[in-house]
């Protein structure tokens, strides 16, 4: 790693908790019907956007055979998302994090899978929108992770090598994104990731909390 001079963050399960709040609502929703949420397939997704694999609304809609039905209950379960969502802190570690990278002059960037109206809304309402440099959403690029484009896109705002920036990511998917960008990589699990593989990652950490900057940016991990 090069002088590092850029931090950049996912959001999704990393700044603010919503994988384990959908998880819940989906795993209630479907009970509710008589089925069975596919946890799995459900974290094969993670950190992605739009991938036809799995898409957890349609597979809801396919157990009740009726898209008209099927939709108020998938508008009530985002509707309680949202609440809940509203009424949630960032993540463990994160306001700590963005203090340390800012009392070691790095510039700071939000790098997501999900629409820009759903990670404004949601750093916005958490107060953290105007802490970071800069924000690349879905809607800045073609691809979602696990490509590259959302990292590289960050790199060419901020004018860097790879090798000066640094990720945090909580997905397998944007772990690899990161990879694919030639950027180095922190794993940091949530409830729902935990137990997956982070392979490329340079370390797993507990949570944000866990994490000193000065180590990356004198590069003492090498040692």
């Amino acid at each position: 790693m090069k002088e590092l001079r850029a931090l950049i963050f996912d959001f999704d399960g990393l700044i603010l908790d919503t994988e384990s709040v959908e998880v819940v609502l989906w795993q209630e929703l479907y009970s509710a019907h008589g089925a069975v949420f596919d946890l799995a397939a459900y974290k094969e997704i993670i950190g992605t956007f739009g991938l036809k694999k799995f898409s957890p609304s349609q597979e809801f809609r396919n157990v009740i055979g009726n898209d008209d039905i099927a939709q108020p209950y998938l508008d009530t379960m985002r509707e309680k998302m949202d609440n809940v969502l509203l009424q949630s802190p960032p993540m463990p570690g994160v306001v700590d994090l963005i203090s340390q990278a800012k009392t070691l002059n790095l510039r700071l960037a939000v790098g997501s899978s999900s629409p820009y109206s759903w990670v404004n809304r949601y750093l916005s309402h958490m107060g953290l929108w105007d802490e970071f440099d800069t924000v690349v959403t879905l809607d800045d690029v073609s691809h979602s992770k696990p490509s590259p484009e959302i990292f590289q896109t960050i790199l060419s705002r901020f004018n860097i090598h790879p090798n000066q920036a640094l990720v945090l990511e909580d997905s397998p998917n944007g772990v690899l994104a990161a990879n694919r960008a030639g950027i180095p990589v922190i794993a940091v699990p949530n409830m729902v990731t935990t137990g997956l593989s982070f392979d490329g990652a340079l370390e797993i950490m507990p949570s944000l909390s866990s994490i000193q900057l000065e180590k990356y940016v004198n590069n003492s991990y090498l040692t």
